[in-house]
């Protein structure tokens, strides 16, 4: 149950964040406010880490500093710098048609829910394939008026563009039950930022974008909600499957359109309705 609060309370942070980015970066360039968003994050986790390390701050809520061997440390950043390959697609798919479909495949995770079996070796019965068929109707049933292209050439081209995000990313973060037990819940999660922060860096760095100034207010927001996103996630590898938070992340989806309703007014369809209706039976079915 401890698991499913904590799942519940990151997929509010990130829901919010979800529906915010628009207000975020209307106007500025979305590498930039990634990157300032990084600093301020990586900064974060960098002063909790040596708090927890010289004053055992947080031993209570997240436990002992872990002892690590070095293999586990490499195996930990190059999982990191997989991952970021996730957000290299995405990135690359804003320029395009694709991001129309990097939202619903990423959302159906399925390379997640193989890594699940296949690597963690957790079971797959009748509830699972139940609540699976749920969230691909459900998914569908969210975005479908997004599914908008000129040919046929296109679309396969934002086919391969959303599959390689859903890759990288569903096969890193479902790993990361490993790295979070090895090095705690706040190095990990320095890591993780730190090697985002530093990937976009060097985009931003070829890409020889003039700076922007981009307004504190929003980043420090995004900063926010990442941060006890991410805490709370990383939390959550520990208490509970990776099968229930796979599945209990699409309340993701449904949050990000409520904040959405609550920041631009934007309407839910009836369709959308049926849509939210079957991401949380599914939840109900993996519970």
């Amino acid at each position: 149950m401890l698991g499913l609060i904590v799942l519940f309370f990151s997929s509010a942070a990130f829901g919010f964040s979800n529906a915010y980015w628009k207000k975020a970066i209307h106007g500025h360039s979305f590498l930039q406010v990634i990157f300032l968003r990084g600093l301020i994050t990586t900064s974060f986790f960098a002063i909790c880490v040596w708090l927890d390390l010289k004053f055992h701050l947080f031993h209570t809520w997240l436990g002992v500093p872990p002892v690590f061997t070095l293999s586990q440390l490499l195996i930990s950043i190059c999982l990191c710098f997989f991952s970021a390959f996730g957000l290299y697609f995405f990135v690359r798919s804003l320029q395009s048609n694709a991001v129309s479909l990097v939202a619903p495949i990423s959302s159906i995770n399925i390379f997640g829910l193989l890594t699940t079996v296949l690597v963690l070796g957790e079971s797959w019965g009748i509830n699972s394939s139940m609540a699976f068929l749920c969230v691909c109707v459900g998914v569908y049933l969210l975005f479908r008026t997004e599914f908008q292209f000129d040919g046929m050439a296109k679309f396969w081209k934002s086919v391969l563009g959303a599959i390689l995000t859903s890759f990288f990313w569903g096969v890193s973060y479902t790993l990361f039950k490993f790295p979070v037990a090895w090095l705690g819940v706040l190095p990990f999660t320095l890591l993780l930022e730190g090697s985002v922060t530093v990937l976009i860096g060097l985009f931003l760095l070829f890409q020889k974008q003039s700076w922007q100034v981009i307004p504190l207010r929003p980043i420090l927001i995004l900063a926010l909600c990442v941060i006890l996103g991410s805490t709370f996630l990383h939390i959550a590898y520990s208490y509970a499957s990776m099968t229930q938070i796979i599945f209990v992340s699409k309340s993701q989806l449904i949050l990000t359109l409520f904040f959405s309703r609550l920041l631009y007014r934007e309407k839910i369809s009836r369709v959308q309705w049926l849509g939210i209706l079957l991401l949380i039976f599914s939840i109900y079915i993996v519970t």
